[in-house]
């Protein structure tokens, strides 16, 4: 400004620009002190909701696994529960199989059908089925089924000294007791 317009310049009037210029710069302080209020609200609420939605994520991904384990460990008792079903229909055959070796004692076949025998029980072991090794074990009413018992000396008192008819198990679970003969 030249000389003569300061001279000319009302001292109000620049009070009053001074004063116009302070609350102009005031009111943008408070709206920026505003506007960095709520930035942080938004930014408190924005975190909390990643976290709610994180914690869901884990939920789901929890629920998820859960989902699929469950599912594998029913298809695997399905599959057991079929091979329980046709093991119980190979028993049997198995049993018969067994009486065949027993009749053809000093035949010469027998070493051919021993070789299927001994196959064919390398194929249901492979399946989970264990012969139950009944003699001379102890009694056990678990894996045991008593259908006679018999006058025995004092060491074979409640062991098994007979087997009328194979137990099994399939993959460690009772299948078929022993039909046994326990000494008394």
């Amino acid at each position: 400004m030249s000389k003569k317009e300061r001279q000319n310049v009302n001292p109000e009037d620049v009070v009053a620009k001074e004063t116009e210029i302070n609350e102009v710069a005031e009111s943008e302080i408070l709206s920026d002190a505003t506007l960095l209020e709520e930035a942080q609200i938004l930014a408190a609420r924005l975190a909390e909701e990643k976290e709610a939605l994180l914690q869901q994520h884990l939920r789901l991904q929890a629920d998820f696994d859960n989902f699929r384990k469950r599912s594998r460990q029913e298809r695997e008792d399905m599959v057991k529960l079929a091979a329980t079903s046709l093991m119980q229909n190979l028993l049997p055959v198995l049993d018969n199989f067994e009486r065949a070796l027993n009749a053809l004692a000093e035949s010469s076949e027998r070493d051919g059908v021993q070789l299927i025998y001994r196959q064919f029980m390398d194929v249901l072991a492979a399946a989970g089925l264990t012969p139950i090794e009944a003699m001379g074990a102890d009694f056990d009413p678990q894996l045991h089924d008593a259908i006679l018992q018999t006058e025995a000396g004092p060491e074979q008192k409640g062991k098994v000294i007979g087997e009328a008819q194979k137990g099994y198990l399939l993959h460690g679970k009772l299948l078929r007791p022993s039909r046994v003969q326990v000494g008394s």
